[in-house]
């Protein structure tokens, strides 16, 4: 069975394709909640949580091109794990800062570091959705 490659790799904001792009991240998390009564046996138990998701991208900058976003903006954003647009989380993202990173002594590339926080929950398209047994 073969595995996916980062390599074909895309995000789409509010349904346009954002490029070039070198990286993104998405994490998706409940937050367990702890408890300890008197049928616990001494011993913290969890519940599930609320769930939450947070996350960032890096995007190159180009001449002429400007950062796809705003802090504070609202956005749909699609993180695609391949080439065949099925495949990828869907959520509905607040972006909290941007970073410009500009590094005068290497020249690595001007890139944009976009980090952001979930407004709402993440959704599971194709092979990334859960199974049901």
């Amino acid at each position: 069975m073969a595995v996916l490659s980062g390599k074909a790799g895309t995000l789409k904001l509010g349904g346009g394709s954002v490029a070039p792009i070198t990286h993104w991240k998405l994490t998706w998390a409940s937050i367990a909640k702890f408890y300890a009564a008197n049928d616990t046996g001494g011993a913290y138990r969890r519940v599930r949580g609320v769930e939450d998701s947070s996350g960032s991208f890096v995007h190159q900058v180009t001449q002429g091109g400007r950062c796809p976003v705003e802090r504070g903006e609202n956005v749909v954003a699609q993180f695609h794990v391949d080439g065949s647009g099925q495949n990828y989380y869907e959520a509905s993202v607040i972006i909290d800062a941007i970073d410009v990173d500009c590094d005068i002594a290497t020249g690595r590339l001007v890139a944009f570091a976009i980090q952001f926080s979930g407004d709402g929950p993440v959704s599971a398209h194709g092979i990334l959705a859960r199974r049901e047994p």
